[in-house]
């Protein structure tokens, strides 16, 4: 095995809930190569205007200037650091789904809001994101699902995610317990429905670090590794380069 592939960190300080500076940036890649990942994405929160994260010139300006300082110390490890962001879906009504593309492939990191909207407007607005972006040619990658309220009361939404041609992206640290029981049964149900594409990490701090390898252990021991290789090698995700 090369390595893992990680679409979802918050590891390069954006003015969001990740790193907070390129010290700790640094450190927390270094967690991630550590464990085996070989290609990370930084994917800050580009939330909408009313929420806590709106994508600011200023957030922009930060991660632009922090991203290269991090990424030439890392990748002197073997770690190939990427762009990416993390979206809501209210973002893509008013902006160009192409300014968010995860570095070097065709896809998106679509946030799947969890607990703070209502069943209904949690679906809807994802579903409604996906089409937005299969129109374009882009692929969705659904950022932890299974912390979703409004899938965890209907299963439905994820086959049809996936019928669309989605990536259901959940978070390693759910098979690890560590976002809750209700997660952890939906982060199995998923896997054993056949309906998760990749995991990734959503390493955020030195309180929430990167720790795939960790998930990858505890699903080894329920699937097998050549059952599971596939949801952290990257070859899910559609490259460009």
């Amino acid at each position: 095995m090369e390595g893992f592939v990680d679409v979802h960190s918050h590891a390069v300080p954006s003015g969001d809930d990740g790193a907070r500076s390129t010290e700790e940036a640094v450190e927390l890649c270094g967690l991630a190569r550590a464990g085996g990942t070989r290609v990370l994405f930084a994917t800050p929160h580009a939330h909408a205007e009313w929420d806590h994260y709106p994508l600011t010139l200023e957030r922009e300006r930060l991660f632009e200037e922090a991203f290269p300082v991090v990424s030439r110390v890392v990748s002197g490890w073997g770690l190939d650091l990427r762009r990416g962001f993390e979206v809501f879906p209210t973002v893509l009504r008013d902006r160009d789904p192409h300014e968010f593309l995860l570095e070097g492939t065709r896809a998106v990191l679509l946030e799947f809001p969890g607990s703070w909207l209502a069943v209904e407007d949690d679906s809807s607005l994802v579903l409604e994101a996906a089409d937005r972006l299969l129109a374009v040619e882009l692929v969705p990658v659904i950022a932890h699902p299974e912390r979703s309220l409004g899938l965890r009361a209907d299963f439905g939404i994820a086959r049809a995610l996936v019928e669309r041609g989605c990536l259901l992206c959940p978070n390693g640290d759910s098979a690890l317990g560590d976002n809750g029981p209700v997660a952890e049964q939906a982060f199995w149900r998923l896997v054993d429905e056949g309906l998760v594409a990749l995991v990734a990490s959503d390493g955020h701090s030195r309180q929430r670090p990167p720790r795939l390898d960790q998930a990858r252990r505890v699903l080894v021991e329920r699937y097998g590794e050549a059952s599971i290789e596939v949801l952290f090698d990257g070859s899910a995700m559609p490259w460009i380069c």
